[in-house]
């Protein structure tokens, strides 16, 4: 097996493009993104390939604290991102991925965290920590109306009466749309106080704005031209992916999320995606009974973390 450490843009790229399970988050867009915005990460993506043709990629970044020394900081597969974890074109042969983990555990990496995507089907060592985790994927097939079809009758209400109340959806692009779903942003924030997990500073959102890829959308819902709440979804492969999410508090009662996401859905129905994935939802019982409300699938998936036992 050879081992490639930040192996080039066009293998890496051919691989994601080629796996089923693949993610933006298994890009190398997502990892350029996320070194221009914190200097605390570097890249440290490994491939590995096969003497019969096959190829894998771990995208993987490094994650050093103030103080800390390379050889001892912490590894992840991906920050920020909802998924990481091994992507081949081909299932990997038990052998394979036996040697591939060899080679983490031996190699300069003393704490190792990946999340598996859920269509990764790859198994991980038994010695690695696992944690369960949920999502929601929604089927695309048979297009918008039949998907629609399938709506709560709460959900069909809401998303009617976003448009009553005069709501309207579209997909911004410049910094001042950025800008905008920044000002909400940092309004969610204060009303989620503690609760909130990761606070994303400006510069990410501006870093995602300048790559200019088309697969990044930044969807805003607007009211009489004020832009009132807004989602971040993130495209590869057949997959749709809502990243990222953000409102106004006093435009609950216009249902602008719930609009939001049916016109998502309806624009990946149009362009062939075969599957809207609303990702994790943080245990919230709210949120994932939202998310039911689409006739989205639960579907589990697991994180795992292995650390070098001190010598």
């Amino acid at each position: 097996m050879e081992v490639i450490t930040l192996p080039g843009r066009d293998i890496w790229d051919s691989i994601v493009r080629n796996t089923r399970h693949a993610t933006f988050f298994h890009s190398p867009a997502w990892i350029t993104i996320l070194e221009k915005t914190y200097p605390g990460y570097r890249n440290n993506t490994r491939a590995f390939i096969f003497e019969n043709g096959s190829r894998a990629i771990l995208p993987l970044m490094v994650e050093r604290g103030r103080g800390v020394i390379f050889k001892k900081a912490k590894h992840k597969s991906m920050p920020l991102g909802v998924y990481g974890g091994i992507i081949s074109a081909a299932q990997l042969s038990a052998d394979e991925r036996q040697a591939i983990f060899r080679h983490l555990t031996a190699s300069d990496i003393h704490d190792l965290k990946l999340v598996a995507a859920p269509l990764d089907n790859q198994e991980y060592p038994a010695h690695f920590k696992r944690t369960p985790l949920l999502t929601h994927l929604l089927s695309l097939e048979g297009g918008f109306e039949r998907i629609r079809g399938g709506f709560s009758r709460g959900q069909k209400s809401n998303i009617n009466q976003a448009r009553k109340k005069g709501v309207t959806v579209r997909v911004g692009g410049t910094e001042e749309d950025y800008r905008r779903y920044f000002h909400i942003y940092q309004d969610t924030l204060k009303r989620w106080g503690a609760q909130a997990g990761a606070r994303y500073p400006w510069g990410l959102f501006r870093n995602l704005c300048e790559a200019r890829s088309p697969d990044i959308k930044l969807w805003l819902a607007e009211k009489e031209g004020k832009a009132i709440a807004g989602v971040i979804a993130l495209y590869c492969n057949a997959t749709a992916l809502y990243w990222h999410g953000c409102s106004l508090q006093g435009y609950f009662d216009h249902y602008p999320n719930n609009l939001l996401h049916a016109e998502i859905i309806r624009d990946a129905c149009e362009r062939g995606y075969a599957r809207y994935d609303l990702s994790p939802s943080g245990g919230y019982e709210g949120v994932i009974r939202f998310k039911d409300s689409f006739s989205a699938q639960r579907v589990g998936f697991n994180a795992y973390h292995w650390k070098k036992k001190a010598l």
